[in-house]
């Protein structure tokens, strides 16, 4: 009888991988295409869409495994954000050409918690400000080399200017913070289990 009843036909520590997956995607995704088109969130879009994205980012390298989620994860916001035209408008067009310094900003912020925290386990505030520091230097890098490849409009520059800075920097602090709330809950949950 206790055989029978300890079998199962779904394994679900992988169901529960999956579901994490699932909603870490659905965070990286759908949130910076559908989530302005539902909520108008004025002048406080891209801080909020930018939140919850490096949350989700964070949370791929806290609660997944793979290289191919990982890069799935790393690539769906700005694949997301470039087909709602949303965040940036007029400016989709120049933003588009940022898009392989932000998959690898994106990817580098991710490796590098992953690296850091999961793995040598430095504390949480340490690993956030280096993966931060890193995912904006070569977000900002990309912009910096756009901005010199072509010719950009003052208005268009001076707006992803603060975007691929000062925005991201704002961003990828504020999911830090979230992530690690609900890494930290999530944890406190199991042990209480």
């Amino acid at each position: 009888m206790t055989k029978v009843l300890n079998e199962q036909l779904v394994d679900t520590k992988k169901l529960t991988n999956i579901i994490v997956t699932i909603l870490i995607a659905i965070g990286a995704f759908i949130v910076p295409t559908f989530l302005a088109k539902i909520i108008p969130l004025g002048k406080y879009q891209q801080l909020i869409v930018g939140t919850i994205v490096n949350m989700s980012l964070i949370l791929t390298a806290l609660c997944t495994k793979g290289t191919i989620k990982t890069i799935l994860i790393a690539t769906l916001p700005s694949v997301s954000t470039i087909l709602g035209g949303l965040l940036f408008g007029g400016m989709t067009l120049y933003s588009k050409t940022m898009i392989p310094a932000i998959w690898l900003g994106n990817f580098a912020f991710i490796l590098l918690y992953k690296f850091l925290y999961v793995n040598k386990k430095i504390t949480y505030p340490l690993s956030a400000i280096v993966a931060v520091i890193v995912k904006v230097a070569i977000i900002y890098l990309g912009f910096t080399i756009m901005v010199n490849a072509m010719t950009v409009p003052e208005m268009v520059k001076q707006t992803l200017n603060a975007s691929m800075g000062v925005t991201q920097l704002i961003t990828a602090t504020s999911g830090s913070v979230l992530a690690f709330l609900i890494a930290s809950y999530t944890k406190l949950k199991q042990k209480q289990a």
